[in-house]
């Protein structure tokens, strides 16, 4: 039995209990879930009584736990005050006046983040303990290099501490957590952007510089999340944080994005970071970044970077659309993951839109129809504007269709006749509707100007009127149905007030049929 077993090697040396305990991590056979946790009860007491203990034998202790711990059966000791005392210990956060960083360390704050991640119930214990200013503390050490391990931890430990606790991240803005979450983002960003160094990272590696930029971007998001929420703040976190969006833009737009799909963290943690800052901010802190910025931009006459901007973003929103929906059709393809990746991306542009005209205007060349894609109805097709009016009308993806909305609505002036002229009536109305704003057909006035269906959007003189001999039935029978629901939308606008002469042809069609049957009963 493992639990017999280890009472008699405990007492002998270290190797033979390190050997021991190696065994059990590859493959531990416990007669029940009783002997399990009185195994684990032992342990975590050996780890606080013996401190003979070297480096390596805790280390191995630690990684036994926390295997054993990820099934939550029989593992109540790690769960109780007592055993997060021991992993605080070891963590060293019960000395916030030393920074510890070993291999001990980073496996003991590995325990406290599946303990927390498992048991939400532990989290009194290790605010009892003021884990938070302890980890604050380690983050903002400036005596050496923590290691990644230690980086990432933390901030997930504080990440998880203070989701929904507006009193926790109150705390830690008061005590500048901008400054030690920005050391952490600007020292691994820096290592990502020099090519040289960047070949270097592991990315197989659990935890690399992708990873720990990712998890210091998440809580920066989290505790702007959680403050702008907040009912009784006073707080700006825009200026809270606003020393942040140096490394979050030089991530942004030097460090090279993965391929095929290029929101994926940190990335797309840089793009929700971004969505939580006001446009007057990120305005500000951009000009304070010309110098580094020419470089990118020394190409085009781009005084403030602002279309380098538009064009970056834009880019990444287009290659990320028609990667994740390859089929083309948001309804076939989307779902609550996608969803959540683009919308975000969507919403900067659209503060960006709304915050500066050059913005809008560089935005407007790539987002809106052009002359060659009104050759067909504008939602038809494969570029990024009929990719957009799609999700317009996007039913599994909520979020990402009405900031499509939201983006295009005000790329047109938030002018409903400009909308529905850019996007088609038939794809805007849902969302005029929504707004409840009231809209007339938009009207041609200029006769130079080649006319446009208000429905589709397309050019009238480019529509192929189906020819029903060469059409299936089924096809037939789908154009009908097409047709039914542009003239109900119409209706329910008020602009028009004629009965829908498709449902009429079925009512007529329906009742013909009904006396051919009768007739044929009769027979």
């Amino acid at each position: 039995m493992v639990l017999k077993e280890y009472q008699i090697l405990s007492k002998q040396n270290n190797a033979s209990v390190y050997k021991f305990l190696s065994q059990v991590e590859n493959k531990a056979a416990f007669s029940s879930i009783s002997e399990k946790s009185s195994f684990l009860e032992l342990l975590l007491k050996d780890l606080q009584d013996h401190e003979e203990w070297n480096e390596e034998l805790k280390t191995r202790a630690l990684s036994v736990i926390r295997i054993l711990g990820r099934d939550q059966a029989g593992s109540d000791p790690l769960f109780t005050k007592q055993g997060i005392m021991v992993f605080i210990k070891l963590a060293g956060l019960n000395k916030p006046t030393k920074v510890i960083d070993t291999l001990s360390s980073q496996e003991a704050l590995k325990c406290i983040c599946n303990c927390i991640f498992l048991k939400e119930s532990v989290k009194p214990y290790l605010e009892e303990e003021n884990i938070i200013d302890s980890c604050l503390y380690v983050l903002q050490t400036e005596d050496r290099q923590l290691g990644l391990e230690t980086q990432f931890l933390t901030c997930r430990i504080l990440f998880f501490l203070t989701v929904h606790r507006s009193d926790l991240v109150e705390s830690l803005i008061k005590s500048n957590i901008s400054d030690a979450i920005n050391k952490v983002l600007s020292s691994n960003i820096a290592q990502l952007e020099d090519s040289s160094l960047r070949i270097k990272i592991n990315q197989n590696a659990p935890i690399n510089p992708l990873t720990v930029t990712s998890e210091a971007l998440k809580l920066l998001f989290n505790l702007m999340l959680v403050e702008a929420r907040s009912e009784n703040t006073t707080m700006d976190t825009n200026q809270s944080f606003k020393n942040c969006l140096g490394s979050i833009f030089r991530l942004i737009f030097i460090v090279p994005y993965a391929e095929p799909q290029p929101l994926v963290p940190p990335h797309s943690q840089a793009i929700h970071a971004l969505m939580q800052f006001k446009y007057t901010t990120i305005a500000q802190v951009w000009s304070e970044q010309l110098n580094w910025t020419k470089q990118l931009r020394q190409d085009i006459n781009d005084e403030h970077g602002y279309e380098f901007i538009t064009s970056k973003l834009v880019k990444v929103l287009d290659q990320s659309i028609h990667v994740l929906i390859p089929s083309g059709d948001p309804d076939q393809d989307g779902n609550q993951s996608i969803d959540a990746t683009i919308a975000p991306l969507l919403l900067v542009l659209l503060s960006l839109a709304e915050g500066d005209r050059v913005f809008k205007d560089a935005m407007i060349k790539l987002m809106l129809p052009r002359e060659k894609d009104r050759l067909k109805p504008v939602h038809e097709g494969l570029g990024l504007p009929a990719y957009l009016i799609r999700l317009m009308t996007s039913t599994m993806m909520p979020q990402t269709r009405d900031a499509a909305c939201e983006a295009l609505f005000a790329l047109c002036d938030k002018d409903a006749s400009k909308f529905t002229q850019q996007v088609g009536y038939g794809n805007a109305v849902g969302f005029l509707v929504n707004k409840g704003i009231a809209m007339k057909p938009p009207q041609v006035n200029d006769e130079e100007v080649e006319e446009i269906n208000p429905i589709t959007g397309q050019y009238v003189s480019k529509e192929k009127l189906p020819d029903l001999k060469d059409m299936t039935d089924e096809e037939k029978e789908r154009e009908a149905e097409r047709l039914f629901v542009l003239f109900e939308r119409l209706k329910k606008t008020g602009i028009i007030d004629v009965e829908n002469p498709i449902a009429k042809a079925m009512q007529e069609s329906q009742g013909r049929f009904e006396e051919i049957e009768s007739d044929s009963d009769s027979d």
